[in-house]
């Protein structure tokens, strides 16, 4: 029988141990992506999949005994938003930040980030300058170098293209970026530009640019711009009669393209980071977790970046053994074969990830086919 006086010593370390845990800090971070404006859909999946990684790391007990607690901070979709966006969590007094998305979004983030030691990780920005910023700044994917030669080798050899026209939004970086290294890359293999245009961000119509180009009878016309702006060109060149063979960027990723583009986008090929059948260490593993949480398939190829970003963090705090920002930035740097749904990430002294492959992809009627995993 147990005795009064073991009862009550058992129930007051139990509730000694509830309030330290009610008690107990918790690890800060922010996630900053849109929740306003034009990329608010585009981004709507890394939210979720983020919430779905804190959540996993919640349950299996935190972070160092804390719970991990993250911030969305809305940078309605431009860049001075993303530059408010930085400041606003420094002064929430965050371990670290997850984002931003775009290129053009991290570009104004990672300096801030640099400049008060804190430790940014971006899932989905691809413009090589993002890291280059400082030691505090880390990305999960690969960088538009090595994506646009990809894609300039793939148009080249597997298409056997030997004249393409460049379509570039220019009101993002990433696309511009993009766009000239594709050129560089296209020529560099033998290729030739026949023109390179540009269009504006928020268009609706580009009959003024696909009426110069169209009588040029590209072999490939490269478009890296995202899923809004490139569906509707694509649709609106084959509605004015151009029968070319469409190549895109990760921005390309997701339904959204689909909405826009629809059956139009048959036959095109994309660079992406992830398929559901990549086999990727982790990758079903997620898919199962996102459909038991928000029953549907993962339906963005860059969301799962933004997984790897929150695990790689969550990784480092316990290699690190404290949420100290300075040695939490060494354990990034420090990271190697840490096995991601998205591939292996072993980091370089600018903070990109070593090796990353590009996942090509064939979209048809209905959506993206994989067709191809090329390594550096």
């Amino acid at each position: 029988m147990i005795s009064k006086q073991f009862f009550c010593f058992f129930l007051s370390v139990i509730l000694v141990i509830r309030i330290s845990t009610a008690l107990a800090e918790p690890v800060k971070i922010a996630g900053i992506l849109s929740e306003s404006g034009i990329a608010t859909t585009n981004n709507l999946p890394f939210i979720q999949i983020l919430k779905l990684g804190v959540e996993e790391i919640n349950l299996n007990g935190g972070l160092l005994g804390n719970p991990l607690e993250l911030l969305i901070i809305d940078n309605q979709s431009t860049p001075i938003g993303s530059k408010i966006a930085a400041e606003k969590a420094i002064s929430l007094g965050v371990t670290a930040v997850i984002g931003a998305a775009w290129s053009s979004h991290s570009l104004q983030i990672a300096p801030i980030l640099q400049s008060s030691k804190t430790p940014m990780i971006t899932g989905s920005s691809t413009n090589p300058k993002v890291t280059l910023f400082g030691n505090f700044i880390f990305r999960v994917c690969f960088v538009d170098s090595f994506q646009a030669k990809v894609m300039a080798q793939f148009a080249r050899l597997n298409l056997k293209a030997k004249t393409a026209v460049v379509l570039e939004n220019i009101n993002e970086e990433f696309s511009l970026t993009l766009s000239s290294l594709f050129v560089e890359s296209f020529i560099g293999d033998g290729g030739m530009i026949s023109a390179k245009e540009s269009y504006y961000n928020k268009a609706v119509d580009f009959s003024d640019v696909l009426k110069k180009v169209i009588p040029l009878k590209p072999d490939v016309v490269y478009i890296p711009g995202y899923g809004r702006d490139s569906g509707l060109l694509i649709k609106q060149a084959l509605s004015m009669g151009m029968r070319t063979t469409f190549l895109g960027a990760d921005g390309w990723g997701g339904n959204r393209i689909y909405e826009f583009g629809g059956q139009a986008l048959e036959g095109s090929y994309q660079s992406a980071h992830w398929h559901h059948e990549v086999g990727f260490t982790n990758s079903k593993y997620l898919q199962k977790k996102y459909k038991e949480k928000y029953n549907r398939k993962i339906p963005h190829t860059n969301a799962p970046l933004f997984y790897d970003a929150v695990m790689l963090f969550a990784d480092a705090v316990r290699r690190a053994g404290t949420t100290n920002r300075n040695a939490i930035r060494d354990a990034l740097a420090e990271t190697k074969d840490f096995q991601g749904a998205t591939g292996m990430i072993t980091f370089d002294v600018n903070g990109d990830p070593l090796d990353k492959p590009v996942v090509i992809l064939k979209l048809g009627r209905f959506g993206p086919i994989y067709y191809n995993t090329i390594q550096p």
